[in-house]
């Protein structure tokens, strides 16, 4: 049998809680048909009032969440409920390889992680990317 996952990519999939304390994942409705494909590991903005997500970029309020895997759904569509982590450590995808832990966080256009002088609110990388998704550990401090 041979794994489906080697090396660095056997470290972690997109959406992985990295345990830790505190930890909040809230259970939210998708108000919109999502820009981009919304899936384990995709960045998304809570509304201001934290009711619902969306995927316009809201990076001045500080409400983010990261979508946390589920394995049962593909991708989101607008009225799924998406379990986005809103304060803890996950694991998501970035669009270049992270190596540097002081670089400021922020998300492209396509719900990915990036290194970026246009920071996301309340977030910070945890760990270095790994693997051929560069994957890598983000702390949300809190939304």
């Amino acid at each position: 049998m041979t794994p489906l996952l080697k090396g660095d990519d056997a470290i972690a999939v997109a959406g992985m809680r990295v345990k830790s304390m505190p930890e909040e994942v809230l259970s939210l409705p998708l108000l919109v048909d999502p820009s981009y494909t919304v899936k384990d590991g995709s960045v998304v903005y809570l509304t201001a009032d934290k009711k619902g997500c969306t995927t316009v970029q809201n990076v001045g309020a500080g409400y983010v969440g990261i979508v946390v895997l589920n394995g049962m759904i593909d991708s989101y569509k607008k009225g799924d409920v998406v379990p986005v982590m809103v304060r803890g450590k996950i694991w998501s995808p970035s669009v270049v390889k992270i190596t540097d832990l002081t670089t400021v966080v922020g998300a492209d256009a396509t719900g990915q992680i990036t290194a970026t002088t246009t920071a996301i609110g309340g977030v910070r990388f945890g760990g270095l990317s790994v693997g051929s998704q560069n994957l890598t550990v983000i702390e949300i401090l809190g939304a």
